[in-house]
């Protein structure tokens, strides 16, 4: 399916794009999505899901820089992966909830602040499920991947102060949500 959409770019340049990006990233992005699916032939669809998706968003990738990219790419896997095991039942909400929980010890002494905590994440969770999906996506290249503004600014065809107040506009929006939860 991936070749005949890949065949069917018009542009020869937007063609050769995504020719390029599947045979230079493909390796890295099919690590990726394996490491989150733990299944061959379930990363691979993974991988052929993302570029389907990149295809329809050509004008995103023209003119990136070559790190910008690469962390879009294995950002955009993630959440491909993310959103199959979501489907699948294999993972309720943010893929890192559980790693943060179960570093809290277990013991009767900590079982409230466990369960506290338990709450706090599904807030936090809820709150950001609540987002669009640029504002959703906007913080998660700033905050969990570590991405400059001016990187993101450039993958969203943006300009910083532009990135910056979607950003800002988007932890707002997160805080009066967990305000409204009571948790700020």
């Amino acid at each position: 399916m991936l070749a005949m959409a890949i065949a069917a770019i018009e542009n020869d340049g937007d063609r050769s794009l995504v020719e390029e990006l599947y045979t230079k990233h493909y390796a890295l992005m099919l690590r990726k999505a394996q490491s989150m699916v733990r299944d061959r032939q379930a990363a691979e669809d993974v991988v052929e899901a993302v570029m389907l998706r990149l295809i329809e968003r050509i004008d995103l990738l023209r003119g990136c820089d070559p790190a910008s990219l690469r962390s879009y790419l294995v950002t955009c896997v993630r959440n491909e992966a993310i959103d199959r095991m979501r489907r699948a039942g294999r993972v309720q909400t943010l893929d890192d909830a559980g790693e943060t929980l179960s570093r809290i010890p277990d013991d009767a002494p900590r079982a409230e602040l466990r369960l506290i905590r338990e709450e706090q994440v599904r807030a936090v969770v809820k709150a950001l499920e609540a987002l669009g999906d640029r504002e959703r996506l906007a913080l998660r290249m700033k905050y969990y991947d570590g991405m400059t503004d001016a990187a993101i600014a450039r993958l969203f065809g943006m300009s910083r102060s532009g990135i910056r107040k979607l950003i800002d506009r988007a932890r707002q929006q997160v805080g009066a949500r967990l305000r409204e939860e009571e948790w700020l």
